[in-house]
């Protein structure tokens, strides 16, 4: 008997050290992962609200663009919870109420926040999941800073052209969005497969 508990005792320490040796939880990632789902969700959000409002003020392909950036929002947010719950998580975000400005400044805050995840969130979250060698959160991140980067330069371009003319003719009226990483086109003439990702552009959502 007393064998047998030894041996028992030995296997318990062996599986102990077995378990403190494999990869540590990867915190870090996690706590990204859920700030992430909470900013896209809220983006998402936001620009639906952006979206209505430019059609208020008789802004319609601004109001087309605001809505494929918030459809591109959840495809962020979708990615960001499949890398989660690779990591047997789940996590669902409660979308907080935004300001509602004239388009120009909804436009421009956009823009600010875009820029902002560009330069600043994802690549910090990009380093640390790599640290953490969590390859799915790499991608995930990558592809959302990478869309996000051409988020902002639509929303400059649009802002210029309301800016110098006083109407949104010359912001185009339709746009497409990769399923699959959230990257947005507001042409897809000679485009074959999205330049993030590599997906089919005949999948594309257009609106």
């Amino acid at each position: 008997m007393k064998k047998v508990m030894k041996n028992l005792s030995f296997l318990l320490t062996i599986a102990i050290i077995c378990v403190s040796c494999g990869n540590p939880k990867q915190v870090k990632t996690i706590e990204n992962l859920k700030s992430a789902i909470k900013s896209e969700t809220n983006a998402n959000a936001k620009y639906k609200e952006y979206s209505k409002k430019a059609t208020e003020e008789g802004y319609p392909n601004i109001s087309k663009m605001f809505a494929a950036a918030s459809a591109a929002e959840a495809v962020h947010v979708n990615n960001h919870k499949i890398a989660l719950k690779k990591l047997g998580l789940n996590y669902d975000a409660t979308p907080e109420s935004s300001k509602l400005d004239s388009t120009i400044i909804n436009i421009q805050s956009g823009i600010n926040g875009e820029t902002y995840e560009v330069t600043t969130t994802y690549p910090e979250f990009i380093k640390i999941a790599q640290l953490e060698k969590n390859k799915g959160a790499v991608k995930s991140f990558t592809w959302a800073r990478d869309a996000e980067t051409k988020h902002a330069k639509v929303y400059s371009e649009a802002l210029d052209i309301l800016k110098s003319t006083g109407s949104d003719a010359k912001v185009s009226a339709t746009w497409y969005i990769c399923p699959k990483c959230g990257d947005i086109y507001n042409s897809i003439d000679g485009v074959g497969n999205c330049e993030l990702c590599g997906t089919t552009s005949k999948i594309f959502k257009k609106i």
